[in-house]
């Protein structure tokens, strides 16, 4: 059985990802836990002072609850899927501990969210709680664009930079991952024309994988990347994530009116410590 962690603010954006994992989860017996989380600063003075101390949780919860509650009976209705259960929580602390608590306490598999899917500086991009998401917890993370409608997914895409070295415990888990959901597996590797360690390395990792494996001397990541989109049907992209600076330089090399053009599919994160 998978665990799924949806985050939602109530947004359309935050909606329509939680749409989006309906669909792609369809065939998995599933437990979905939808969480909203509001800053630990939105405890103010004046609803503690009216407040009494055994109540403040309760009726700080009590609206997000529910919606949370009308959503999930949303979702019933309109799936009546019997393999998908659903829990609601509501925190409050900063985004991401909240979000690394509940996976830590409920044994996440993935997590889902949103995209604002907008052009402009990296935070605009993704908006900044996707970024933090992205950059602070390591749980596999599906990222689903804004107003995104689910589709058929077929291809997958791996792109991997000039110094990104597959290990064999990665390449498992994502192959794993594309067998699971039937998907053909896409290797973009983007080097140098006189790097050969790298390529040799992906040789040895892929020889047993049925994957389509194609190079590219591109100077420019984000470029390759988006001229294989253009070339080649994909319908999911993948990324591992390395440290926190990754998404930055993916994203700082290219010009901010582009951005959008690389989060039009879904992105699904992996991190190199959670494999």
């Amino acid at each position: 059985m998978k665990t799924i962690l949806l985050l939602s603010d109530f947004s359309n954006n935050a909606t329509n990802a939680i749409h989006y994992a309906m669909h792609f989860f369809e065939s998995e017996t599933c437990t979905f836990y939808i969480m909203n989380v509001h800053k630990a600063g939105s405890f103010i003075s004046d609803d503690l002072m009216t407040s009494s101390t055994e109540n403040i949780y309760e009726s700080f919860t009590k609206v997000p609850r529910q919606k949370l509650n009308t959503l999930v009976e949303d979702l019933k209705t309109n799936y009546n899927n019997p393999n998908h259960t659903f829990e609601i929580i509501v925190d409050f602390d900063v985004f991401t501990d909240a979000v690394n608590q509940a996976i830590k306490h409920n044994s996440i598999d993935y997590v889902v969210m949103g995209s604002n899917g907008a052009t402009g500086a990296i935070e605009v991009v993704f908006g900044s709680n996707t970024i933090n998401v992205i950059r602070q917890v390591i749980c596999k993370t599906l990222i689903v664009p804004n107003e995104y409608s689910f589709k058929p997914i077929s291809n997958f895409l791996l792109p991997l930079q000039f110094d990104d070295a597959i290990k064999s415990e990665q390449i498992n888990v994502i192959n794993d991952f594309t067998k699971y959901h039937n998907l053909k597996l896409h290797v973009l590797r983007v080097c140098d024309k006189n790097e050969t360690n790298s390529i040799s390395n992906d040789q040895e990792m892929l020889d047993a994988f049925n994957c389509k494996y194609s190079l590219e001397e591109e100077t420019s990541f984000y470029n390759a990347v988006t001229n294989y989109l253009k070339t080649n049907a994909i319908d999911l992209t993948g990324l591992i994530v390395h440290d926190k600076s990754f998404i930055k330089r993916f994203f700082t090399e290219s010009p901010s009116i582009e951005l959008s053009k690389v989060i039009k599919l879904p992105l699904m994160i992996f991190h190199s410590r959670d494999i």
